[in-house]
């Protein structure tokens, strides 16, 4: 048996044991002990890494990896593989089993935790320091909350969900089954809404809700508001990435997907499988379509078809975005051209 350990590292395992998790084919050594993981340029001896398709080849012929995961067998690779349809989803298994080892979820209730004695906690909860549970709040099973997490009155919360530390989740919410909170992400604040009195803005009682599907990912530093009336609301399966703000009354579909510094005014509604690049504005009221892309940097003014493709300030479809794109560059040349013509015309 060969094995290659590496003593600052906590896994190890064999690479049949890897197989029996992502499936697909050894070929070599079965017993080759990995004991982390990394990319193909950064990974060393002990670690086991992958390759997508042929043009990575040359490089993993370099690699110290002691296995690789790849697309097809590889003769020339003088090292252990394990061949998988999609070698990238195949690691990604491993991945996931390697992150619960190294980032196991605390046990227990922590002894500073505040819960009121009208919460509902579930079975196999975990509750970090500091968290804060306000009056019936209702915790599902295996629900992990990190340190200094505030859930407030009447807020629900389905089983296997995680919030981060710094979370603050108001009263009234409900976040669905599996939902991952990254740290001091707000859900449920109250939405900007003020009307103009005699020249001085008044303010708009927030008293709707937020809810938040099944399987939903909402990154750190992400604000979602509740409604003004009746709900804000976040589909199953959503992603949300860092720094994304979702305003009050906001409809998001099943599957859409938020990038960094999304930015969803009120009452807009999102379709499903939505893609929303990074840095993107999206207007009040308007509604996206389903199957939208939305390319990053655009601000969108008005609603979009299903299907659309659009980029841009104003956002317009890709195509003819792309063709400005192109003229403003020649607008130099341009210019220089009209003078030229003005000054012999003249």
């Amino acid at each position: 048996m060969v094995v290659i350990r590496c003593p600052e590292m906590s896994i190890q395992y064999t690479l049949n044991q890897v197989q029996s998790i992502i499936g697909g084919k050894i070929i070599g050594d079965g017993n080759t002990v990995v004991t982390d993981v990394a990319s193909l340029e950064a990974a060393k001896e002990g670690c086991i890494t992958f390759i997508k398709d042929d043009s990575l080849i040359p490089q993993a012929m370099k690699s110290t990896a002691s296995a690789i995961v790849v697309h097809r067998e590889i003769q020339t690779l003088k090292k252990p593989q394990i061949v998988a349809e999609n070698p990238f989803l195949a690691f990604t298994r491993f991945t996931g089993v390697v992150a619960e080892e190294r980032y196991k979820r605390p046990a227990g209730i922590h002894p500073t935790a505040i819960i009121s004695k009208e919460a509902i906690i579930g079975k196999g909860v975990s509750i970090g320091a500091y968290v804060v549970i306000d009056d019936y709040v209702c915790i599902g099973n295996n629900v992990t909350i990190y340190p200094n997490a505030f859930i407030g009155k009447e807020s629900r919360i389905g089983d296997d969900s995680v919030i981060y530390a710094n979370v603050s989740i108001r009263e009234n919410v409900i976040i669905g089954k599996r939902a991952i909170i990254h740290c001091n992400s707000v859900i449920g604040d109250d939405g900007f809404g003020y009307l103009q009195v005699k020249g001085k803005h008044k303010k708009i009682p927030q008293i709707g809700t937020a809810e938040i599907g099944d399987d939903v990912e909402i990154g750190a530093m992400v604000t979602i508001c509740r409604a003004a009336l009746d709900k804000t609301i976040i589909g199953n399966g959503v992603k949300i990435d860092n720094h994304s703000h979702i305003a009050h009354n906001v409809t998001i579909g099943d599957n859409t997907m938020l990038i960094a510094y999304a930015k969803i005014a009120g009452s807009a509604k999102i379709g499903k499988n939505v893609m929303v690049a990074e840095d993107v504005g999206i207007t009040d009221h308007v509604t996206i379509g389903d199957n939208c892309i939305i390319g990053g940097g655009s601000n969108v003014y008005k609603s979009l078809e299903p299907g659309s493709v659009v980029w841009g300030s104003p956002a317009k479809p890709i195509n003819e975005e792309k063709r400005i794109q192109v003229l403003i560059r020649k607008l130099p040349e341009m210019y220089s051209a009209i003078r030229k013509f003005i000054k012999t015309s003249s």
